[in-house]
């Protein structure tokens, strides 16, 4: 059946609408089926072996959020009909001309690393991730369009506890036990994944080269986190979980669940963002503990300028001694008069050890100059 316009699967009509793709081993179409107006694909493939049709079966019964999930499939007339969910296009088809935007990092990451969880929470490893084995599916939700991204094609899916068969993928995004007749588990899955990403950064594939030797001696022989070292626009945060997605030794290799902890962690983990501390905070507090009566607004620390000296404080005023009236008794006039006497030598007395004024205006520097010093602090 090249290209039918009708087909019966299970007792349910689809309708096909266009080819969405050609593989090796069949085609997949867009359909609608015809009751509920559902749009799905539909996968018609040549060949199918046991192992693939216990995938079917266990993949039919449940319903993944970041697996392309199956409906429903039947064997008719040599060929296998599988339907499945419907996704627009893959990851590779959107790197092709954009790279991920770093504001969507943590999303992209957590969308592709969970549906690897839920393959690897089935006992399976996929050992064919790469960008054209992940969909992107657009769900519209009160008027606002929301991107999932699902894995795909589970024809080389196995399972995980003991894998022997070498070469089994793309080359690009294959591990190193792969290449060296080694057995392996699904920790292959976690180098692909990190060659995935480094990919989505960049638009280039990590290993690459003209010919498949190349790659292979790219694989085993180079300089991985110098050149991860290299993505600027990157976290530090996501570097390091590149690193350890792609270690050679694959003991060393980082585990799907802590990948997911570790993007779970909000907070940044970079060095190279210090928390900033808030200026203004500072400088009000240092004022408030030298109980200066008004305090100012000093502006942020700025190169070659110094912040102002009027700190607006008052001098405290001088007790002022009242002048005695005609109604005062005569002995209480006299004592009033001598005392103020006294007073008036005692402040000339005082002239003499008097602050001068430039002393006076070097303190009063060294306390916007504190403030100023506190505001570099956390810098």
């Amino acid at each position: 059946m090249s290209n039918p316009s009708h087909l019966k699967i299970n007792s349910i009509v689809y309708i096909i609408q266009a080819p969405l793709g050609q593989g090796t081993f069949g085609k997949v179409y867009k359909a609608q089926q015809f009751s509920s107006k559902k749009v799905v694909a539909i996968k018609v493939q040549n060949q199918i072996n046991e192992s693939e049709k216990a995938l079917l079966l266990q993949f039919k019964e449940k319903n993944f959020k970041n697996l392309v999930n199956i409906y429903d499939y039947e064997e008719q007339h040599n060929h296998t009909y599988i339907v499945m969910e419907y996704c627009s296009h893959s990851l590779y088809d959107q790197i092709q001309t954009n790279t991920i935007n770093p504001k969507d990092t943590r999303y992209v990451f957590k969308q592709i690393s969970n549906g690897l969880y839920e393959l690897h929470s089935q006992g399976l490893a996929h050992r064919d991730l790469k960008p054209a084995n992940i969909l992107i599916c657009q769900l519209q939700d009160r008027g606002h369009v929301q991107e999932m991204y699902k894995l795909c094609d589970f024809g080389t899916s196995k399972n995980s506890q003991r894998l022997t068969t070498a070469c089994v993928g793309t080359p690009y995004y294959l591990a190193p036990e792969q290449l060296q007749q080694q057995t392996y588990d699904k920790s292959v899955d976690i180098w692909a994944l990190g060659a995935v990403m480094y990919e989505l950064f960049t638009n280039t594939p990590l290993f690459s080269g003209s010919t498949v030797l190349q790659i292979y001696d790219k694989i085993k022989n180079y300089e991985i986190n110098a050149q991860i070292d290299n993505l600027n626009d990157l976290d530090i945060k996501y570097k390091n979980l590149l690193k350890s997605m792609l270690k050679k030794n694959p003991q060393e290799r980082i585990s799907i669940e802590e990948i997911r902890q570790k993007i779970e962690e909000r907070v940044s983990m970079s060095v190279e963002r210090k928390p900033q501390t808030n200026p203004a905070n500072c400088q009000f507090k240092e004022l408030k503990s030298l109980n200066l009566s008004k305090p100012i607004n000093i502006p942020g620390q700025i190169q070659g300028q110094k912040p102002p000296l009027n700190l607006n404080v008052y001098p405290k005023k001088q007790p002022q001694f009242q002048q005695p009236n005609n109604t005062q008794p005569p002995i209480l006039q006299n004592q009033l008069q001598n005392f103020n006497q006294n007073t008036q030598t005692q402040n000339q007395n005082l002239k003499q050890f008097q602050i001068p004024s430039e002393f006076q205006w070097q303190q009063r520097r060294s306390v916007p100059e504190l403030a100023q010093n506190s505001s570099k602090i956390g810098k």
